[in-house]
């Protein structure tokens, strides 16, 4: 066994000692389905901070956008400027009026708080419809996750994918929302380290001193391809045009009002922790996504890889000290956990709080006490983590996209049905309608169908693009020639009228 590997073990086991002590913890203190959804607002915000940070960098980011890094060169710096630019922009947009909004409402999800803010039993039942095109972002975490066993280990994908996805459903069945934010703010932790060594390696795998290391990259780029060094590349699936270099940033921005990121924001105790908690975000961002920078390194060292989202883990391997390799690995895999927990969660609660809670006990199509009701809502929401895992390890095992893009199929379609309620809704309330968030949210899954269905465009960013225009488009539209009915935006009326 080569001490790679044998590191490899080791962490591995140490790794999932400290995942089934922490599933454990949130088990004790996981009733009801409060708890199983938001954590019952018990959590403080540097630890929703670092939670947020690290559900929002996946191990899809950790490995498919150092692989766009290596296939598209110096052009995957636009995903660098708009991960540290949009999405924090966005998130303090929407922050801070959703959870005060949220204090009159007790929702437990994002369904769940469109249903309530529209006052609309349709919208909630179709939201959670709508977020289950994030059975393609789960996949893409399983895929991701799955490279650790396969790439560092040796193992086939398909048993690859079978131990990350057994690990992660039995991991949220025991410690729902508990273990899904204790866990990603240690992993934050980690993913952090991780950013910070993987940047400053080049000092050493490739030398030349702070501005020579940099300098030499850049030549060596333009040797391999001339392309790999231009703001745009025409061979580049994301960076092949400024239209698609402005979309990436249109659905960055809106990927920060993503459910798994949602419900982060719902399960704060005070509004006014919010700042702290975007702080926090921030300051892992920045670490997190120093990363990429991994796939220029290996681009330089060696430009045979024939598949690209394996270079994280190559360059790892062949350029890092066997622990330090290890550690990279073991992080990776922290990552795939820390968001497809998060993920699983917001599905299982779209199903059991906002389908089954919310509208058939809530409506009297079943007649069930609140006590029982919530009781098996939760049992609900366990029974259906095992149905999503086992269906999105199918998707997995066969989707023909690579991982980078994978994880944007499902964002793109949760943003057109949802994004166009959420930040015309808080910032115009007198003015949206329930008739134009229910067209709105329609057209935005429908017509994301069609446009990824029919479309010529290679990016699934300017697919989704087009997607989330169109449903805002109806958003303001039908708003504005319909009148507003009784019930919609009145908590939003009454709690955003004070100062900070």
């Amino acid at each position: 066994m080569t001490p790679l590997k044998l590191y490899l073990w080791v962490g591995l086991g140490l790794f999932l000692v400290v995942v089934a002590g922490l599933a454990y913890l949130g088990w004790k203190q996981t009733d009801t389905m409060s708890d199983f959804a938001i954590a019952s607002e018990s959590l403080g915000p540097y630890v929703l901070g670092a939670a947020f940070a690290a559900t929002f960098f996946s191990a899809a980011t950790f490995v498919g956008y150092v692989g766009w890094s290596y296939t598209a060169g110096l052009s995957n710096i636009w995903l660098f400027l708009a991960l540290i630019g949009a999405s924090p922009v966005a998130l303090i947009l929407f922050a801070k009026r959703v959870r005060e909004i949220n204090i009159d409402q007790h929702s437990l999800s994002l369904p769940d708080w469109l249903g309530s803010f529209y006052d609309s039993q349709f919208i909630r039942v179709w939201a959670a419809l709508a977020v289950m095109f994030n059975l393609f972002y789960i996949a893409a975490q399983l895929d991701a996750g799955a490279l650790f066993f396969t790439t560092l280990l040796g193992f086939s994908k398909e048993i690859g994918l079978t131990i990350i996805t057994v690990l992660v459903v039995l991991y949220v069945i025991a410690g729902a929302t508990f273990a899904d934010i204790y866990t990603d703010a240690v992993q934050a932790v980690l993913m952090a380290i991780m950013g910070v060594v993987v940047f400053v390696s080049a000092f050493w795998t490739i030398g030349g001193g702070p501005i020579g290391t940099f300098t030499k990259i850049g030549a060596e780029m333009h040797a391999i391809d001339p392309a790999l060094t231009q703001p745009t590349n025409p061979e580049s699936s994301v960076f092949y045009s400024v239209f698609a270099i402005v979309a990436l940033f249109v659905l960055e921005f809106a990927f920060a009002a993503q459910p798994q990121l949602f419900n982060k924001v719902l399960a704060i105790s005070d509004p006014r922790d919010l700042r702290k908690m975007i702080v926090t975000y921030v300051v892992l961002t920045l670490a997190f996504i120093l990363t990429i920078f991994g796939g220029f390194y290996l681009l330089v060292l060696d430009s045979s890889l024939q598949v690209a989202d394996q270079a994280i883990f190559v360059y790892a391997m062949d350029y890092f000290p066997a622990i330090v390799a290890a550690f990279l690995g073991l992080v990776i895999l922290s990552a795939a956990l820390s968001t497809t927990d998060g993920i699983f969660i917001v599905l299982s609660t779209a199903v059991a709080n906002d389908v089954f809670l919310k509208f058939l006990v809530g409506e009297g199509y079943i007649d069930m006490g609140d006590d029982r009701a919530d009781r098996v809502s939760k049992y609900i929401a366990q029974a259906v983590v095992v149905i999503v895992g086992a269906i999105a390890y199918y998707i997995a095992l066969t989707a023909p996209f690579n991982i980078g893009e994978l994880i944007w199929v499902g964002i793109s379609g949760v943003a057109a049905a949802t994004v166009p309620p959420i930040m015309v809704g808080i910032y115009f309330p007198g003015f949206v309608t329930r008739k134009a968030a229910i067209a709105s949210m329609v057209v935005g899954v429908l017509g994301y169908a069609v446009i990824t269905t029919v479309s010529n465009s290679p990016s699934v960013f300017v697919r989704g693009t087009y997607a989330l225009v169109l449903s805002t488009a109806v958003m303001v539209g039908v708003s504005a020639v319909t009148a507003q009915e009784d019930g919609v935006a009145e908590i939003e009326a009454t709690t955003t009228t004070g100062g900070d």
